[in-house]
């Protein structure tokens, strides 16, 4: 991904034999920055050798002949967005970035994304979970954001709408038929039984109707002999 300059970033400007424009500057919030001779100069959106190219244009007018301009990003000021959104990545960190507005510059969720289990990594390591009920939840320089994957469980056999449902949690093998229509007529329910993944090999769990479903439970419910 092409980086643009964007507020906070620290800018190293190098002119050569020029020591008086030569520096380090940071890009104010409004994308600008204060340069020699040229005064007041709007970087924001730009790419690094884009800047270059504009410095060592308005330094030939009037100013240097033929003068040999170089730029680089001394430090970035970057918030990061991971997981399922459409556009993953780093992007310039703002003032006042929300959750909200930082998944909305990935492009938003992807199909897959579960929008209940968001997770911001701050720079030193721990860890804040955000719900989507704080959509206004702030976002740090340097932060990870990150859109967990849906997770599902599946009802198959006799229940009204076979078929996989989002999981949530302390689901119970009640609530998990119920939200599959409930059992139909031809339901054994006594004899309803779960099929779980335990260190990679599918195993048959027995559980009551209040018995806890987990992520990517499978629900079987036979048909009744009788």
């Amino acid at each position: 991904m092409i980086y643009r300059l964007g507020p906070n970033d620290t800018l190293r400007i190098q002119v050569y034999g020029e020591d008086d424009l030569s520096l380090e500057t940071k890009v104010e919030g409004d994308g600008q920055i204060t340069y020699p001779l040229l005064g007041i100069l709007h970087v924001g959106g730009l790419t690094i050798h884009e800047l270059q190219q504009d410095l060592t244009t308005r330094l030939a007018t009037g100013y240097l002949s033929k003068p040999k301009v170089t730029g680089t990003v001394a430090r970035h000021c970057n918030f990061y967005v991971g997981g399922e959104v459409k556009t993953p990545g780093g992007y310039p960190y703002e003032e006042g970035l929300t959750v909200h507005k930082a998944i909305s510059l990935a492009g938003g969720f992807t199909e897959k994304a579960d929008k209940r289990v968001i997770t911001i990594t701050r720079a030193h390591g721990s860890q804040v979970d955000i719900l989507m009920l704080e959509p206004d939840a702030m976002v740090r320089p340097d932060d990870l954001v990150a859109v967990a994957q849906a997770r599902k469980f599946y009802v198959n056999g006799e229940v009204r709408r076979a078929g996989d449902y989002p999981y949530e949690r302390e689901l119970t093998l009640h609530k998990a038929i119920t939200m599959a229509g409930g059992f139909t007529d031809k339901a054994s329910m006594s004899r309803a039984k779960v099929i779980r993944k335990i260190e990679g090999k599918e195993q048959e769990i027995s559980l009551g109707l209040e018995g806890i479903i987990l992520p990517e439970d499978t629900i079987v419910v036979p048909h009744s002999f009788f």
